[in-house]
């Protein structure tokens, strides 16, 4: 247990270091993606609950039963439209923790790329689980085809588990899991099972940028070996 906690405070140290550093270096500058989400969440919360409340519906309210071209047209809204179960200052959190850390150690435009796919993914994935999957794979009962399916709570999952990867803080990555799948066990709804999927995709995500980064090295190493192979040479 105490090589357990020392392990978890390294890695907490380290993700600290990586914000601290971008922010001695940028600014807010360097969270201009998260700032700009974290407000836009705050200002569809404040539509929501005033005249706006009609607006929000028709371009952000994902719901389960709409049809496929009407989701995929409201799925880049409904990351920021209020969650049905969450308070307004939950789903900032989330965003603020999730997009801030990604966005410090990876830059905005891979953190918006994963955060797109972890939200469009896992906002499809409930489609299925309501839809078409069977109970033993799944399926939720008819009553959920009218579930209002909002809020930022897939992309931070799988931005979450996505940096704890490529940062190598696998103790962090593993806890999040531990949490995610607890609270699936204890209310196994719809969030609960696109909030599993987005792991998955902030999972594979991690593993494909690695794969990456691994090919690079070993390209420039060759390269490197060629060149002091052909310096030799002409010695």
């Amino acid at each position: 247990m105490r090589s357990l906690g020392y392990g978890l405070g390294s890695e907490v140290s380290r993700v600290r270091d990586i914000v601290s550093r971008r922010w001695a270096e940028r600014g807010i500058r360097g969270y201009l993606l998260s700032a700009v989400v974290a407000s836009a969440i705050v200002l569809m919360w404040l539509a929501d609950h005033t005249a706006g409340r009609s607006v929000v519906a028709m371009c952000c309210g994902e719901r389960v039963n709409a049809p496929i071209g009407v989701s995929l047209l409201r799925l880049p809204g409904s990351v920021l439209a209020p969650a049905a179960l969450l308070p307004v200052w939950g789903s900032v959190a989330q965003v603020l923790l999730a997009f801030g850390i990604t966005e410090a150690a990876v830059g905005a435009r891979r953190t918006l790329t994963v955060a797109a796919l972890a939200h469009a993914i896992g906002t499809l994935a409930g489609r299925y689980f309501v839809w078409y999957a069977p109970a033993v794979l799944g399926g939720l009962p008819a009553s959920w085809r009218h579930a209002l399916d909002t809020g930022p709570s897939a992309a931070t999952c799988g931005l979450a588990v996505y940096v704890a990867v490529v940062v190598g803080c696998p103790r962090l990555g593993v806890l999040l899991a531990v949490a995610v799948s607890t609270a699936f066990a204890l209310h196994p709804d719809l969030a609960g099972r696109e909030h599993i999927v987005a792991l998955a995709v902030g999972a594979a995500a991690a593993a494909v940028q690695l794969l990456m980064f691994r090919r690079a090295a070993r390209h420039l190493v060759t390269l490197s070996a060629a060149s002091t192979t052909g310096a030799t040479v002409r010695a």
